[in-house]
């Protein structure tokens, strides 16, 4: 089985930074398939555009424009593409970088599908950081994956309590319904919980209150629609849920620190 070396991937590369603990790379994927192999050091993938089927031991990903991804080092995996384009950003981790510091290798083995709207909203960050590069990118970078290792490790801790049923339920009706008029009586009434107690327990399994929790579902799908060329920006708050394009605009800014404009010119560069 073939392992690939540190910042080497299949697919040509678009960009690639290289430092001495992170290497960051914007390729797009060419070969239709990728047989059994591994890699040198831990890295996620994050899916800028296109599909790609990812297959380990254990389980397959079938991943769209969103998706994330994260390998350990020993991680065998394989790859198939579909018809049609596909880009992918990645982030592998050295030796050298702050493993102890994040207690993060057993919190990551193997393979994982990060599903959590917080995190993916940091990697279109650390995507937008890696164009505009001066002499604290590096320190910005090491900063944005370390509050991911943070974010992965609160949500371990939570997912080995019990939770309870009603967390689950709620967090598929958020992703279902995020662009929708939701107050919480309704949500509430959805769930048979008071609206006090459903209120005061969230941010205990999500960390963050509703309200944040929504305008970020809001803001990730905003993202995924501004790489589709024929949507107006107008057209893209609207579908995730934004009354009018002030507040889309606003709500973009604070999470990802660039205008819905600025962020479609770079994924499209």
């Amino acid at each position: 089985m073939e392992q690939l070396k540190a910042g080497t991937y299949f697919g040509a590369i678009n960009r690639k930074i290289n430092s001495n603990e992170l290497l960051v790379s914007d390729a797009i994927y060419t070969l239709e398939k990728v047989d059994w192999h591994y890699h040198e050091n831990p890295y996620f993938t994050f899916i800028l555009e296109g599909n790609l089927l990812e297959g380990s031991k254990k389980e397959i990903h079938h991943c769209t424009a969103g998706d994330l991804l994260f390998h350990n080092w020993q991680d065998a995996h394989y790859n198939r593409k579909p018809d049609g384009r596909t880009r992918g950003f990645h982030i592998e981790l050295s030796q050298d970088w702050r493993w102890n510091e994040v207690a993060a290798l057993h919190l990551l083995e193997g393979n994982m599908d990060i599903q959590m709207p917080e995190v993916r909203l940091l990697f279109h960050k650390l995507f937008l950081e890696s164009f505009d590069l001066d002499n604290s990118s590096e320190l910005v970078m090491d900063s944005l994956l370390l509050n991911v290792f943070s974010l992965l490790h609160r949500d371990r801790v939570v997912s080995e309590r019990k939770v309870p049923q009603w967390v689950y339920m709620l967090r598929d009706y958020l992703r279902a319904n995020f662009n929708k008029e939701l107050k919480l009586t309704t949500i509430s009434h959805t769930l048979d919980l008071h609206p006090v107690y459903l209120s005061r327990e969230f941010s205990r399994y999500f960390g963050v209150t509703m309200g944040d929790y929504i305008r970020k579902l809001k803001v990730e799908n905003a993202v995924l629609l501004l790489r589709e060329p024929n949507h107006s920006l107008t057209e893209i708050g609207y579908k995730s849920g934004f009354s009018d394009q002030s507040h889309f605009v606003r709500c973009f800014k604070s999470l990802l620190g660039s205008t819905p404009g600025e962020y479609r010119n770079k994924i499209n560069s």
